[in-house]
């Protein structure tokens, strides 16, 4: 196996708009820096990249772009470039459907910067030894639906309200990592990945790669400057940092420019952990890239819901009542892009959703890879994908919006399909 590395900042060099909430916000300053991390694999017969973008999301026609320009320049094929956001809320607003407006400017230069970093990665290929392994992290990535005593569910609604009932679902744990080292024992490049929101910032007016960024300069500290780190966020649609039962104080140790901090040591030192027990590499490792397009269809307005009556958002969710007619006629069914990408005895799986823990979680069980990545928000941006038991408690990512307009069986669709995938990359 060759693996390759590179990476580029993609910080904006003035004020331009942040995505990430439901109202505008201008990006003020640099706090860490924005980039875009690129790990391309070579077993002699395929060919793969992935690229990790300090972005909230990106849409399907702007990767289909770069995966295009990537072909046309580097010969690898346009489908075996995997491009993945991880869901920073301190990034540059890169679509129309969110308030605050894009940059074109910014959006030209990050489309060079995406290929330039490609080709880099592609450059850099050398032979290395390949090795995964799983970890455990036990103190955040909690569910983030928390259940009133009537039944409804709001997000972050948590044990420091008189009426919370517990939580709607699980968390995912498992810390996923693959790495590379070098013939002389220097790891070239990590790919980890964790199942949750990786948000301890919230409405600032910097720029962040957040708790990525802390991860990534943690694990440069410690390794050297030169390795790669090509983090993807797992199957975080309805996870967090903040812990919603047991926590009667509301305690927020992982919020914040202290949480940031802490959360890139733990992280990171689970993963040091990982990358210093793991002495056996893979024997003879091979590539193997399986994909589909599945259409979903956009679900119908739901008739019991009436956006003037939130309590919060309301600019936001009402357009989108009148506009829905419209979407079920031009936009509907919608292309959800799968890919599974076999590693010698690891897999990456992806998809383009917001998608909820149980989804993941049901993806890892089922998997026949000694260990399993999931990387959400890949390949475009299809919002929210809850379960069909979140859909009957209500409460944001279910409520009706470009950001969540799936059919209520869409998660159940990936993981079916997804599963069939993975039987094709198996043995």
């Amino acid at each position: 196996m060759r693996a390759g590395t590179a990476w580029a900042d993609i910080t904006p060099s003035k004020p331009i708009h942040i995505a990430g909430q439901l109202h505008a916000r201008l990006g003020e300053y640099a706090h860490d820096p924005l980039t875009i991390n690129a790990a391309a694999f070579d077993d002699g017969s395929q060919q793969v990249a992935i690229v990790s973008c300090d972005l909230l999301f990106l849409i399907d026609d702007f990767i289909g772009e770069v995966q295009s320009i990537c072909h046309e320049r580097f010969g690898i094929p346009a489908r075996s470039v995997l491009i993945a956001c991880t869901h920073t809320h301190a990034a540059p607003c890169t679509t129309p459907f969110l308030p605050g407006e894009m940059s074109a400017e910014y959006m030209d230069g990050l489309r060079g910067s995406l290929v330039d970093v490609v080709g880099r990665a592609v450059d850099d290929l050398e032979d290395v030894n390949l090795y995964a392994s799983v970890g455990n992290l036990d103190q955040f990535g909690f569910n983030r639906r928390g259940l009133h005593a009537d039944g409804r569910v709001d997000m972050y609604h948590g044990s420091w309200n008189d009426d919370f009932a517990g939580v709607e679902g699980p968390r995912d744990g498992r810390l996923p990592v693959i790495f590379a080292r070098r013939p002389n024992g220097d790891v070239k490049v990590i790919i980890p990945s964790f199942a949750a929101h990786p948000t301890s910032f919230e409405s600032e007016t910097f720029y962040s790669a957040d708790i990525v960024g802390s991860l990534r300069m943690f694990l440069r500290r410690n390794l050297g400057e030169e390795v790669g780190v090509a983090y993807l966020t797992g199957a975080a649609g309805n996870t967090a940092l903040l812990q919603l039962d047991d926590n009667p104080e509301r305690e927020r140790p992982w919020y914040g420019e202290e949480g940031y901090t802490r959360c890139g040591m733990y992280m990171g030192a689970e993963v040091l952990k990982m990358i210093a027990s793991t002495t056996e590499p893979m024997a003879d490792p091979r590539i193997r890239l399986v994909q589909a397009v599945e259409k979903i269809p956009i679900r119908p307005y739901p008739t019991d819901f009436d956006p003037e009556k939130l309590s919060w958002g309301r600019d936001y969710f009402a357009p989108y009542r009148d506009d829905w007619p419209r979407m079920l006629r031009e936009e509907s069914p919608v292309d959800v892009r799968l890919n599974v990408l076999r590693l010698g005895d690891a897999v990456i799986c992806t998809n383009p959703a917001e998608l909820y823990v149980e989804h993941g979680l049901a993806i890892k069980d089922a998997s026949p890879a000694r260990v399993t990545i999931i990387s959400e928000l890949t390949d475009g941006h299809v919002g929210y994908v809850p379960t069909t038991e979140a859909f009957a408690h209500g409460g944001y990512s279910v409520w009706p919006a470009w950001s969540s307009k799936l059919a209520e069986n869409a998660g159940d669709t990936i993981v079916e399909s997804t599963g069939r995938l993975l039987a094709m990359v198996d043995g």
